[in-house]
This record gives C-alpha cells, structure tokens and sequence, in this order.
C-alpha cells in the first residue's frame, strides 16, 4: 500500500504541509511507483539475492542441443532479466493506492519467495532514492536571495536620495498640480499682458488725435490791481447814511465823512490809471490724463512681462521635477517590482528550509510510507492461458479482416463518393445518381436535376447564363444520356426555356423516343399551357427545323427539341472548319435558351476535344465503380489541353451496398 505524502516521488513540493490523501496525482504517484517496481536495477537486486540459475535453470543450459557451451554470466543474467520481466506482474487495484504483486513460475513456493524479495529491494532501493538531504542546498539559495534582497534594498535608498524623495506617489502628485497652477497663471499672465498691449495701443492712438491747447474764454476789462476806491467809497456812504440818520448834520464826525466822500470820488475822477485786458487760454485736460493713463499701463505691462518671465522660468523648473520624478518613479517601481519578487522567493525560501529540516529529523525516526499490506505466498491452483490465445486470436482475425478492408480502398482505382473525384481530380462534383432511379423520375434524383440545373444557371459567363453545354464521358454506357434527358426536361418543363439536345453519339431517335415515352399527356399539356402562357416566341412544333444542316426535332415536350441525324452534319464531322462549327453553335445559341451537346467517349473520337472550347461549359461524366481514376484524369487533361471550360464532374450509377454513413468513413 503506498501513503502518498510529500516525500513521495510524485509530490513536487519539498515542503508541502498537505495530509496523506488519495486524489488523481496521487493515482500517478502510484504510477510512478509501480515503474520503480518493475524498473532493472530492482530486478538485478532481487537476482543477485536469489539465485538466476535456480528460478530459471534453461540460462545455464548448453545451447543448440549441447553444441555450444552456455552462456557466460553476463549473458545469463540478461537472459534470468528479461525472463523476470515477463513473468512480473505488477497491478493497481482498481485506482486505488494499492499495489499488487505477482510472479508466474513452476515452483509455487519459489515464486512466493521471489515476490518477497523483490519488494525487500524495492523498499531498500526506494530508501536510497529518497534519501536525499534538501536543507543544506535550500539554506544556501536563502542566503543568496537575503544578500540579493539588501542589495536592492540600498538600491532603493540610493535613488530616493538620489532624487530627493520620500514619498513618491505624494511628491509626484504635488509636481504635477505645481505644473497644472503654473500653466494656469502664465495663461492668465498672457491674457493680461494681450489686454495692456491692447490698452497702450488704443490709449497711444488717441494721445496722437487730441489738440495739445483747447481755447476756454477770453475777456476784456479795465480794472487795475489794488483799485479799491468804489468799494472804500460805498462804505463812507453807508456809514455816512447811518450817522447822518442818527445825529445832526454838523457833527463833526457826519462832516469828516463827508470830506473823505468828496475825496474818494475826486480820486475815482483822475485819469492817470491804466487800463488792463485779460485773455485765457486752457491746456487739454484729457492730455495729462491719458498721459498718466499711458505711464500706468506701460509700467504694468513692464510688471506683466517680467512676470511671465518668471512663470517660464519655474513651468520650465517644474516640468524638469515632474521628467525626473517620473525616471525616478520608472526605476524606482523596477526596483520595487524585483523586491517584491525577491520577498516572495525569500518568504518561500525560508518557509521550505524551515519545512524541510523538520522533514529530515522526522524522516529519521518515522515509519517508511509503503506498506507490505500482505505477504507473498503460493497459489493453490496454476492459471491457463488457452481463454487468452483464443481471445487474442479473434481479435487479430478482426484487425486483419479490417486491415484487407483499408487496403483494398486504399489501392482501389475506381471512384465510389463524389468527395474522392474533388480530391484526386481537383473538379467539384456537381450531382450525383444512382442506377434505381431509372430514367431519374425519383424525388431525390428529381431534386438533384434542380439543383444541378441551378447551378449551370447561376453561374453564367460575363453575367450572361450558360447556353451551350456539353457531357463528356470516357466510356460508352456512362450515363451520360440519361442525365442529358433529365437535365433538358428540368429546363424545358420546370424553367420554360427552349431547349435543344444534340446527339453527337447516334442518330437522335433513342433520345427522342426515351424522352416521348417518358413524358405525361396531361400533365405535359397542363405545363405547356403554364409554360406558353409567358413563353413568348415559339418554334414550330410539328414540322422539323432546319438550321444549316442540322435537323432538329420537337419531342412530346412543350420547347423540348431533339437533333435528327446530328453525326451527319457538319457539326458532327471532323472535316468541318472551326470557324464554320462554331458560327453555327453561334446561330443555334440564337434560337435556343439550352442547347445540351452528347459527344461521344473522348476516347473514341476527337469531336468532344474539338468542340470543347466552343461551349460555355463541359460536364465530365463518371461512373461510380466502373471509370478508372487514370482514365478520368485524362479526360480532365484532354478538355483543359483543348481550351475548354470545365464546371463540374457528375456521378452515375452509385450504389449503396454498405449503410450510407459508412460511406463517409471510406
């Protein structure tokens, strides 16, 4: 019984702490045990503590009948080994982890014992196996990884000194808002500085259109400086009024008013006084102010440039602290980065060294994880291996019965799906029939007739619809008539087109009659009516139509006609030019919307080359399990080589002798 655990061989944690469970790595854990077991260094050790010669006398034999002398020793215990190995049987217990053991020889007690050995072997070469001291190699890569860890622990510091940094993410944010308010400003800076550079301008301009002096009056008087005497005399008299109101007129002091009135007024009658005109004139007031306006202005905007000069200087200072910063931050998250990375191996390192000297002191004194679950010993009955041999012998009958079967398909020459045309040939098979279809009246192959007849109309030349088509086959009886009829009664009675079939392989009365007794009176008659009712221009029904020399017969088919002695005329002779033939495939294609072209096998004449480049398209003709794929491959090669278009490859005459799906698998 093997106890998966982490001192297993499976197990690649050196120091996993999981319980002893059975899950899927521990089945391949077993596994790899059991490839312990049957490994050659146990089986040498199980010999060398039996004896080779005992358990297989036959090694130290002489060899051919006594006329060679034995094997040496080496070669004994090659040979005692490989016979070991054949008759070691080691088991796995319906997926669980238990192992069994078993050896097949003739002396039952002598097998039991050699089962006891080899797993006395086993257990000892195991314990060699897993005897392997981990803590020694881990504590050196826990060292290195701590000495690697300092080392970018200082790198670390370095650089944040370096860059004057203690706080990255903090410092980072704060040099870009220092950016973001410089730019800021310095926009407002140039705003201001745009709106003084507009205010100087418009304050200069109208400086320049006022006048320097503005008259305001002018005057003219006759006053002298210090002449007082009206004024002295008014006085006089009002006081001279007040005393004489109050005293008689000879009062002295009445009287001495009255002296200095006489006086005044002499005075104001002398003519010696000069007489003074004023004029004034006032400076512009609006000169001084627009003056100072002007100083004010030019000054802050002095202030303004200096200023921006300013902002430049610290936007220029702070977008370099923002450049190193993010260096700084580049080199400083690599760094980081490592260190993580580092911690972890470090953390990982540390935890499996710690794990794996407490595995090896208790390796010392635990018991082994594989258990001897019971004891060899000697079977009371033998085995027999005829069930087997006759088992074995069925089997191989099947697989040589299918053997013969895939090599037959793989050397078969003939075609039997049409996937294998589009494979070997590289032509897309466009339908396919059967031979119990008869004359294709089925519903699958009716179905197929309209799909085949869609696609030929479909995909036409220059837009312009397919008109002449010929059927090429390689051999007489292909089927190529029978798909030639069915495709023109799927043009004629299911699409109203006027229809031609040219039989280039006999006289066209085979064809006419299959397609007359084949087709309904009544239900003939109705589609005619359908059919005629939008058809437009018909060609005569009853009497034969001559176009050049090709004779054309109407069927029993409504717009269905059939060529009469067609081999010939002058499209069916070789002698004919080519410009002649195709001038007259030229004029047929002018009264018929279909003209379907039967030539003979490619094999047996030349017409189907010669024509080939002439028509809108070649149908090659095959025929399930009788055409051979180097015959069709010419036929291929003869129509390209010629100049001719090939659409398509249709298959007749298949057969379903096996269930359908397995067709698929062939």
């Amino acid at each position: 019984m093997m106890m998966i655990d982490r001192s297993h061989a499976g197990i690649s944690d050196v120091a996993g702490t999981l319980p002893s469970v059975l899950s899927i790595d521990g089945l391949k854990s077993v596994d790899s045990e059991i490839r312990i077991l049957e490994s050659r260094r146990v089986i040498e050790d199980t010999l060398s503590a039996l004896d080779p010669v005992t358990l297989f006398p036959e090694i130290a034999r002489p060899r051919l009948f006594g006329l060679l002398p034995a094997d040496s020793p080496q070669d004994q215990l090659e040979k005692a080994i490989d016979k070991f190995k054949r008759r070691l049987q080691v088991e796995q217990q319906s997926s669980s982890n238990i192992v069994r053991l078993s050896f097949s020889h003739e002396d039952p007690d002598l097998a039991a014992d050699t089962v006891n050995a080899l797993a006395d072997a086993y257990l000892k070469r195991r314990r060699a196996i897993f005897d392997i001291p981990r803590s020694p190699f881990l504590a050196s890569e826990l060292a290195r990884h701590s000495d690697q860890l300092k080392s970018i622990e200082g790198q670390i510091q370095a650089l944040k000194s370096e860059y004057d940094i203690v706080d990255l993410g903090q410092e980072s944010l704060l040099a870009a808002n220092q950016v973001d308010s410089i730019v800021q400003r310095r926009r407002q800076t140039q705003e201001r500085q745009a709106a003084l550079q507009a205010e100087v301008t418009a304050a200069k301009k109208r400086l320049a259109a006022l006048p320097e002096r503005v008259f305001d009056f002018r005057e003219q008087s006759n006053q002298t400086q210090n002449d007082d005497d009206r004024n002295v005399l008014l006085r006089l008299e009002l006081e001279r009024d007040r005393m004489a109101s109050q005293f008689l007129p000879d009062y002295p002091p009445l009287q001495e008013l009255e002296r200095k009135i006489r006086t005044v007024r002499q005075s104001m009658k002398g003519g010696d006084k000069p007489v003074y005109n004023t004029t004034r004139e006032v400076r512009n007031p609006s000169i001084p102010f627009l003056n100072n306006h002007l100083l004010t202005l030019e000054i802050e905007q002095d202030a303004v440039a200096r200023q921006l000069d300013e902002l430049n200087r610290q936007h220029t200072v702070a977008v370099e602290k923002v450049g190193r910063l993010r260096k700084a931050e580049s080199e400083l998250r690599d760094l980081e980065r490592t260190r993580g990375v580092m911690e972890d191996i470090y953390r990982d390192y540390a935890q499996r060294t710690e794990a794996a000297r407490a595995e090896e002191e208790a390796a010392k004194v635990r018991f082994s994880n594989v258990r001897v679950v019971q004891p060899a010993v000697a079977p009371a009955t033998g085995t027999s291996m005829a069930p087997s041999f006759i088992i074995a012998g069925l089997v191989g009958g099947i697989l040589l019965g299918g053997a013969a079967g895939v090599l037959a398909t793989w050397l078969r020459q003939v075609y039997i799906l049409p996937h294998e045309i589009e494979r070997d040939l590289g032509v897309p098979a466009i339908a396919s029939f059967s031979d119990t279809d008869g004359e294709l009246v089925s519903p699958g192959a009716q179905q197929e007739l309209i799909h085949l007849a869609a696609q030929l109309r479909d995909h036409g030349l220059d837009d312009q619809p397919m008109a002449l088509i010929q059927f090429v086959t390689a051999n007489d009886g292909d089927g190529d008539a029978i798909v030639a009829r069915g495709l023109a009664l799927e043009f004629a009675k299911g699409r109203g087109l006027r229809t031609l079939v040219i039989d280039l392989c006999g006289d066209g009365t085979g064809q006419l009659t299959a397609i007359n007794a084949g087709a309904d009176d009544k239900t003939d008659g109705e589609a005619a009516g359908e059919v005629d009712s939008g058809a437009g221009e018909r060609l005569p029904t009853i009497e034969p139509q001559g176009t050049g020399d090709l004779e054309a017969l109407p069927s029993a088919v409504p717009l269905l006609w059939v060529s009469r002695q067609a081999t010939g005329s002058a499209l069916g002779s070789l002698r004919t030019p080519i410009a002649q033939s195709r001038q007259m495939l030229e004029r047929l294609n002018q009264r018929f919307d279909i003209i379907l072209i039967l030539s003979p096998p490619i094999g047996n004449s030349h017409l189907a080359r010669r024509l080939s480049p002439m028509v809108d398209a070649n149908i090659l003709v095959a025929r399930a399990e009788h055409t051979r794929a180097p015959v069709a491959a010419r036929m291929r090669d003869s129509i390209l080589a010629s100049g001719g278009d090939i659409v398509g490859l249709v298959l007749t005459g298949r057969h379903f002798h096996i269930p359908q799906v397995i067709y698929r698998w062939l």
